[in-house]
């Protein structure tokens, strides 16, 4: 008898226990007095940063115990050469507020040319370490920090250090993230490295309502814009503003509006704790003022994407809006199987140019991790705080119908509705936030499984237990499925029927990748299944429970990122072979001229198409302007001028007469072994081309060829110009009859006409001589027998200004994109300037002010020597 009293009464406090989430607002489940989980597993203080060290560094382990530089296809592309420029600057004390070097020069703040140049983490790595070291190991940091920042964040919820200490592993190693890595995508995994880190800020202000939590909110609103990935950090910005409205709401619920014993924020009304909210976080805006006032102002109209987004017809916006999104295969990779859609990763394995899918390729991937979605799973069976629960949850699938673009009515829902979205594109990147919502729920399910653990209870966690059973046979006959080929060949008929051949010879390459992917699913839910098991069943202590499941966590989203981490020798990236040298030599004994670097074209063979591409940078490592270049962000009218649309080539460059010599291009660099010379494509644009020097294979064949073109001085003079309407100026430039070095083709402008009126209409007589070639400064020494026109070959811009003998000029803008400066007759001295006015220099102030301010709040609550106010008690995040 007394033995079935004390099962009876444990199975009674068991039940008590699992029942114990009553809906939000009553007493038993009022966030404000509802206690921490309990700590079940002896967790010290120091093991998370440790652990979450250790696990990054052998993720990493490759960079970092080498002197290799991480891979990145962006970090090619743009990246490294971007931040060794300014790396270059902020070491010789500057701060350059112009890019020179490619598609004409861009503004450096405002088309953010250097990317994170101002977010804190990137600039002290800049300064300690060489650019290529340090363009790793910030994306090593930050995957620690996203451990951390979690922990925290679940820590401040109640959960167990335990629990907290499992998710924030799954969440740091989750390929959603780290996989980032690979694209070089660095501003993407900044902004999820940061979210625990506001969701905490905010959890913190509503529970402990003190003034260094909402101080913080506005730090790290400032910090994530300052990342310089507007578009992800306007996804965190509004995640983050629901949570604060539902926790008002909660506290609301909670009877919280009765009067505190002190004064001050704790005592505030839950909606006036929102608006305070909302007040600090365009404080926090306020205080990256610098970076987003030039940012927002030039993506309107200056920036190339406005063809697509302010300019652009519904139609056009709508496809732009809507691509890079993600497909019913995505979401099948990122939920459950990540090999079923494949990757185009270089590299050995399932990620070598396996994907299948509907976008071009694929270099990330979205998987979530499966381990950690099993437990977000389990936190539903029972357990406390069930509103955030629902929230998290709530927030994940809305981001995850998100993803899938116009695939569902949500995306065209928010499309319509929110303001903002008609300006950015890739809708999968969302996926952070489903990952962070499932992060956060297996902080709780990790919390069930070890209470469940801890009563040893048969009853306990019998339901759950039975849905991990059946997971395993759900995935079972998957796998079953995949490797019978009778599951692709459904869901090509079903869902796919429009496959392309290249599609179709990916999908058959990725087949045997996508049934080993079903294997390891269900080997991972028999695991987690398996684990649960033996913790109800009194067979493991809840500490080798906690210890196995962040095992598991751990190995399955590592083994998906591990593939996306690779290194290359710098040195072979950045070797400096003899056309470069050649080129720098006549860089040291000539005016300023722009190379043409053609050297990833081909001419095709082999069934492969033609192509000319001019967006490799990598001579801009060495000082080289370049007429091309990839940027994600340079000036329309540049664009528009040189007919580059995207990524392609830039076809009024290389097929009109003018356009050529007007940029100044004085030398091409061809890529003769990839199928012949350049005389092939016949450029009407270069109609006379010298071939001068080349470099030559082991066999004698040429590989590169650098040929001379003819080419307008970079800074020359005219005596006679027109005003022309912008919408007609390409067109006039592009008509062989235009001949642009004796007419200047103003913009409308007062200064223009009176510009015009001034000029003798005849060719002048006289020189231009280089005096100073600068980054932000150019300086020539003019002469001229009558008025004139000084044309500079570099793109116009607001914040160029101009000063004759010391005294202000008009910047005129010529020729659609560059630069003239009107001059009067004789020998003078012409500066033209980067100058940080217009919302440069109102950002630079809003930031002071701003950051004043959130130090300000800070300090004050040390002066009021702040500590959890009454009733708002947090538990600690130790």
């Amino acid at each position: 008898m007394a033995k079935r009293a004390r099962s009876k009464a444990r199975s009674e406090t068991a039940s008590s226990e699992a029942n114990a989430a009553a809906p939000d607002g009553s007493a038993a489940s009022d966030p404000s007095t509802s206690g921490p989980a309990p700590e079940r597993v002896a967790i010290p203080g120091w093991l998370p940063a440790v652990l979450y060290g250790v696990v990054t560094l052998v993720l990493f382990r490759a960079f970092a115990f080498s002197d290799q530089m991480l891979y990145g296809t962006d970090t090619e592309g743009l990246g490294y050469m971007a931040r060794a420029f300014y790396a270059e600057a902020l070491k010789s004390g500057d701060f350059p507020l112009w890019n020179p070097i490619i598609l004409g020069g861009t503004p450096f703040l405002e088309s953010l040319a250097g990317g994170d140049s101002l977010y804190p983490p990137s600039v002290l790595l800049l300064l300690l370490l060489e650019p290529f070291r340090a363009l790793g190991w910030k994306l090593v940091l930050h995957v620690w920090l996203a451990g951390l920042f979690s922990y925290g964040w679940t820590r401040s919820l109640g959960c167990s250090r335990a629990a907290s200490l499992v998710a924030g592993a799954g969440f740091m190693v989750a390929p959603f993230f780290v996989s980032l890595a690979y694209p070089a995508h660095d501003g993407k995994m900044f902004v999820t490295a940061l979210t625990p880190l506001l969701f905490w800020a905010v959890e913190a202000w509503f529970r402990n309502a003190r003034l260094t939590a909402l101080a913080g909110i506005g730090a790290v609103v400032a910090v994530t814009i300052l990342t310089t990935h507007l578009q992800m950090a306007y996804f965190l910005f509004g995640a983050t503003g629901a949570y604060a409205l539902f926790r008002a709401i909660q506290e609301l619920r909670a009877g919280s509006t009765a009067a505190p014993a002190s004064s001050g924020p704790a005592s505030a009304h839950p909606l006036a704790r929102f608006g305070l909210f909302l007040a600090i976080s365009i404080a926090g805006a306020g205080a990256a003022g610098v970076q987003l006032l030039p940012a927002v102002d030039y993506i309107g109209d200056a920036s190339r994407r406005s063809t697509t987004t302010t300019q652009a017809t519904p139609e056009e916006n709508r496809a732009y809006a809507s691509s890079w999104g993600m497909h019913p295969e995505e979401a099948v990779s990122s939920l459950f199987v990540p090999e079923f859609v494949g990757a185009s990763v270089n590299e050995p394995g399932w990620t070598y140019y396996t994907y299948w899918g509907r976008n071009f390729f694929k270099y990330n991937s979205e998987y979530v991790g499966l381990g950690l979605l099993l437990l977000a799973v389990v936190s539903f069976f029972g357990g406390r705080r069930s509103g955030v629960r629902i929230f998290m949850a709530a927030m994940a699938g809305v981001a995850f119908l998100y993803t899938l673009n116009t695939w569902t009515p949500v995306w065209g829902l928010f499309y319509a509705l929110v303001p903002g979205l008609k300006l950015f594109r890739a809708p999968s990147m969302v996926i952070f936030l489903t990952g962070f919502g499932i992060a956060t729920l297996a902080a709780f399910g990790v919390d069930r499984v070890l209470a469940w653990t801890a009563s040893k209870h048969p009853a306990d966690g019998r339901t759950a237990q039975r849905v991990l059973w059946g997971a395993i046979g759900v995935f079972g006959l998957g796998m079953v499925l995949a490797q019978s080929g009778t599951l692709l060949d459904l869901w090509r008929s079903v869902l796919y029927a429009d496959i392309s051949g290249e599609k179709a010879q990916a999908l058959l390459n990725a087949s045997p990748f996508i049934a080993q992917g079903f294997l390891l699913a269900t080997a991972l839910c028999a695991a987690i299944a398996g684990v649960v098991w033996a913790g109800r069943g009194g067979l493991l202590k809840p500490s080798g429970v906690a210890g196995l499941l962040a095992v598991l966590v751990i190995v399955d989203g590592g083994r998906v990122s591990d593939r996306f981490l690779t290194t290359k020798d710098f040195d072979d990236f950045a070797v400096r072979g003899p056309i470069e040298d050649y080129l720098i030599e006549r860089e040291a004994v000539e005016p300023p001229f722009r190379v043409l670097d053609l050297n990833r074209s081909s001419v095709g063979g082999g069934g492969r198409p033609p192509s000319v591409n001019a967006e490799d940078v990598r001579m801009g490592m060495w000082g080289l302007d370049l007429a091309g270049g990839h940027h994600p962000n340079d000036l329309r009218r540049y664009r528009e001028l040189t007919g580059m649309d995207g990524g392609g080539p830039p076809f009024n460059l290389l097929f009109g007469p003018n356009v050529g010599r007007l940029l100044g291009v004085k030398y091409i660099v061809w890529p003769a072994a990839a199928g012949g010379g350049i005389e092939q494509f016949q450029f009407a644009g270069f109609p006379e081309l010298t071939a001068i020097t080349g470099t030559q294979l082991q066999d004698g064949r040429l590989f590169e060829v650098v040929y001379e073109a003819p080419a307008l001085d970079r800074a020359r003079l005219v005596g006679t110009a027109e005003i022309e309407a912008d919408a007609s100026t390409v067109e006039r430039i592009l008509d062989p009859a235009f001949d642009p070095a004796g007419t200047a083709l103003l913009a409308p402008s007062p200064e223009a006409e009176a510009a015009v009126a001034s000029l003798p209409g005849a060719p002048v007589d006289g020189t231009v001589e280089w005096l100073e070639e600068g980054t932000d400064r150019t300086r020539l020494r003019v002469t001229a027998d009558s008025p004139a026109l000084l044309v500079v070959s570099e793109n116009h811009y607001p914040s160029w200004h101009a000063t004759v003998d010391g005294e202000e000029a008009p910047v005129l803008r010529a020729y659609h994109t560059l630069q003239a400066v009107p001059v009067p007759a004789g020998t003078h001295e012409v500066v033209l300037q980067v100058r940080t006015s217009g919302p440069v220099r109102t950002g630079l102030f809003m930031s002071g002010g701003f950051w004043l301010l959130l130090g300000g709040l800070a300090g004050l609550e040390r002066l009021r020597g702040g500590g959890p106010k009454p009733g708002h008690d947090s538990p600690s995040v130790g």
